[in-house]
């Protein structure tokens, strides 16, 4: 998942961009229902008059990407510290340390690779979804009687 990650962060936006595949919502339908949506993001503000609607989707398309990816390598990360780990608040820790450390490699590679624009913004939703994912996580676990999470057994280390 990292190589993914890795991957994704080494192209530039031109190379990854969306645009062309969502020009079809330019229209005045999408226009007229997007138009009352605007944020700030990044000291940038995010809306249909700035961006058209092809960039204001591909935004959300972009963020929606990045969050499952990491949501993904979370869970990932998670799995094998419960592997190792059989106290669910540490693998908790040891987990969410690496995919903010990751987060904010990503975000530094992203400034190596030219035409991107690292965000400690993007480095604090990364782990703060990841924050909220894991808190479900233990709270699931918690809840469970014989402290089984999905397909991981903290008491055999065994795949079910």
């Amino acid at each position: 998942m990292a190589m993914v990650i890795f991957f994704f962060s080494s192209q530039t936006y031109e190379e990854q961009s969306i645009s062309p595949l969502l020009s079809q919502f330019n229209t005045p339908y999408w226009y007229d229902r997007l138009i009352g949506i605007s944020f700030m993001y990044g000291g940038v503000e995010v809306s249909v008059q700035t961006a058209g609607v092809n960039g204001f989707l591909e935004f959300f398309l972009r963020k929606g990407a990045h969050l499952f990816i990491f949501f993904v390598f979370g869970l990932l990360t998670y799995g094998v510290w419960r592997r190792f780990v059989k106290n669910p608040v540490l693998s908790f820790s040891g987990a969410f340390l690496c995919v903010l450390f990751y987060a904010s490699t990503d975000e530094l590679h992203q400034k190596l690779t030219g035409g991107r624009t690292p965000l400690w913004q993007d480095v604090m939703l990364d782990t703060c979804w990841e924050f909220s994912f894991f808190l479900s996580l233990l709270s699931m676990e918690k809840s469970t009687s014989n402290n089984m999470l999905f397909f991981w057994s903290a008491r055999t280390g065994k795949s079910e």
